[in-house]
């Protein structure tokens, strides 16, 4: 999650207009005394809270001599800097009293922080570096609160000018007017992004947008220049980092990573940056079900191989984010923006733990990704002119490296054949994905081809670390049917248990129509054609296949009509009260048809049928309801029917009405 907006400098040559003057009183409470500062968009007054024995508040009064839009946006800032103030409970933070804004005027009242302003101290001298070490710490801990919140806050805007020091030895942060949040879902105008040339970084500078680390590149600019003296502002992102080494030289290479202009290569969060500046601390572990706790990487890594969905709340409701952005680990503080970024990008529903592999997997792979088979051997496939898929070939990816890995595979283009993976059913040129630690992923792959041996690779990638899959296939006519390829309709084998979910499988593909029409089966395929133009259902599919399979034969596969599925159920039934429902069942072929019936719903049972159906007759089918007492609403009868060698599947779909009043008497009194 990154925000978008323009930077500009807050400093202003001298004070504004806001609409007040000291002397007067706002809100019937806060009498203004001087003015202590002013920016861009606000003037900041020194004032006595009437309703607290005259207690010293800062008072800040938006400016009203800008143009409409920029006055409007800097009394949209200073309600946001109120909301702010009003939500947070820090030591370093100034309390909130009051937050007023009209068409007239905006302004908030806040604790006027007592001390020196650290700009103040670093004008006069260099600061001594266990001074800096311990107000940088202050500052880390204060960060950490900010960017844990529930939706992480950025301060947008951290320099010396904004910190002061007051005398019991705290620094307070006085200013929160650009500091802004990062929902999971920014919004879609986000207000602007303000900061100062020589403490913001780059891509807060350049407007490519930015997150916590922003802060974090700002600390240490500030660390900067208490430290050497020297006014970031005089040459924007560059450093002397030779005075620097003198001036710290424990605090240096920490400050030097902090600063680094690339947001990736700086150091990430708050706490790693305080472990960094030789002030460690311990992370307070993470909480887990049944017990479990992490306290470390080596923690998530197990939990993640061994007990994945303990971690999967954690990941789904931001406890995971919240908790890397606290631990002294610089390498947990770049997991929790590789979360960020998978999160975002994570496609709908899908697991928790697959978004969190991916974000733990290392950007530069490994080459401990095997595959199996070293070979795939497609065998037949369908012609390419068909345009219908062989049968799938599995291929294993197994994790052999110690960390979750990426992969990508895809499918060069060929000119004599096609190669896909099937994704989610549907075949795919490419396709990605995690694998953890240790486990294995089963792909399929299907292809067609023009006629005659071909072959080809597929390309295998896991970060930069890449292979070539050789595969071979032979083109020819014909189509999958369970585990052979058939090239004729005459030649299927009418003995496989499997032969009817495959055809319909091929028909709901789309392939069965014109393997019938390629095969001079054109009235067959006409047939089915317009059949799945009315979306069938399974039902109806079965049937067709029947009708078809009928053509090879009859004896065996009847061809079938049933009336009254509709009117069956067509009342609500009663809960717990028994009904019938009568269907009728039409023999269309000359050869007698056995009919053996099954019930898959326990309250429905076909009590009257014919044990066969003679040709060209009609069967009278009787079913037999009796829901629970319990059971109320839609509901679903499941029948199955065994025509000959034809399975049909049949879904009655029925209304249940509640137990009325006397029902319940009848059936407490055993009436």
């Amino acid at each position: 999650m990154v925000n978008v907006g323009q930077t500009v400098r807050l400093l202003q040559p001298a004070p504004p207009d806001c609409g007040a003057a000291p002397g007067d009183t706002l809100g019937g409470r806060f009498r203004l005394g001087s003015v202590v500062g002013h920016g861009g968009q606000a003037v900041v007054f020194a004032a006595e809270d009437l309703s607290r024995a005259g207690a010293a508040v800062a008072v800040k009064v938006a400016r009203r001599d800008l143009g409409p839009e920029a006055r409007a946006e800097a009394a949209a800032v200073l309600r946001w800097e109120g909301g702010l103030f009003r939500r947070l409970r820090h030591s370093a933070l100034p309390r909130l009293y009051r937050l007023e804004s009209s068409t007239a005027s905006t302004w908030l009242a806040r604790d006027l922080v007592p001390g020196a302003a650290l700009l103040a101290l670093v004008r006069l001298a260099p600061q001594d570096q266990r001074r800096v070490l311990a107000w940088a710490v202050q500052l880390c801990d204060l960060l950490t609160y900010l960017h844990t919140r529930e939706v992480p806050i950025v301060v947008g805007d951290l320099k010396p000018a904004n910190l002061v020091l007051r005398p019991d030895g705290v620094v307070a942060l006085i200013d929160l007017g650009a500091a802004h949040t990062l929902p999971r879902r920014p919004p879609r105008k986000p207000r602007p992004r303000h900061g100062t040339p020589g403490y913001a970084p780059p891509e807060q500078l350049g407007s490519w947008g930015h997150d916590e680390r922003a802060d974090i590149f700002a600390l240490a600019v500030t660390c900067y220049e208490l430290l050497t003296g020297l006014d970031p502002a005089t040459a924007p992102l560059q450093f002397d980092f030779e005075r620097l080494n003198h001036a710290a030289p424990r605090l240096a290479p920490a400050l030097r990573r902090a600063l680094d202009l690339d947001p990736d290569r700086r150091c990430p969060t708050a706490a790693a940056l305080r472990s960094g500046l030789s002030a460690p601390t311990s992370a307070p572990p993470l909480r887990l079900g049944a017990g479990v706790a992490l306290n470390t990487r080596r923690d998530l890594d197990e939990v993640v191989r061994h007990a994945p969905h303990l971690i999967e709340p954690a990941v789904s409701n931001g406890g995971l984010e919240r908790w890397l952005a606290t631990h002294p680990d610089a390498t947990m503080g770049t997991l929790r923006y590789a979360l960020r970024v998978a999160l975002r990008d994570a496609p709908p529903r899908r697991p928790p733990l697959d978004t969190l592999l991916a974000a733990m997997a290392p950007a530069e792979g490994s080459p401990l990704l095997h595959f199996d088979p070293p070979r795939l051997e497609l065998g037949e496939v369908p012609l390419k002119r068909w345009r219908i898929w062989g049968r799938a070939q599995p291929l294993v990816l197994r994790n052999l490296a110690l960390a979750p890995l990426r992969w990508e595979l895809s499918s060069p283009a060929c000119s004599d054949a096609e190669v896909r993976v099937l994704v989610a059913g549907k075949p795919e040129r490419q396709a990605a994905g995690v694998i953890a630690p240790g486990e294995k992923l089963r792909l399929e792959v299907v292809a067609m081809a023009a006629a005659g041996p071909q072959a080809g690779d597929l390309q295998l990638r896991c970060g930069r670390h890449g292979w070539a899959i050789p595969w071979a296939a032979t083109g020819r006519a014909g189509v999958p049917i369970g585990a052979r390829h058939v090239a004729r309709l005459e030649d299927l084998d009418l003995t496989r248990p499997d032969l009817v979910p495959a055809l319909e499988q091929l028909m709901l593909q789309g392939g069965l129509v014109r393997w019938l029409r390629a095969t001079g089966q054109r009235p067959l395929a006409a047939e089915v054609d317009a059949a799945m133009d009315r979306s069938p259902d399974e039902l109806a599919r079965r049937l067709l296949i029947g009708r078809i399979l009928n053509t090879l034969a009859p004896a065996s596969f009847p061809t079938l009509r049933l009336r009254g599925l509709d009117l069956a159920t067509a009342r609500p039934l009663n809960s717990g009260e028994a009904s019938y429902a009568h269907i009728e069942l039409d023999n269309l072929g000359a050869y007698a048809c056995p009919l053996i019936w099954r019930s898959h719903t326990p309250w429905a049972q076909v009590v009257a049928s014919p044990a066969a159906l003679g040709p060209h007759a009609t069967g009278q089918i009787v079913v037999y309801l009796h829901p629970p007492h319990t059971l109320h609403g839609p509901h679903a009868v499941a029948l199955e029917l065994m025509a000959g060698a034809l399975p049909l599947a049949l879904i009655l779909p029925v209304q249940i009405s509640p137990e009325g009043f006397w029902q319940r008497v009848r059936r407490i009194f055993g009436a």
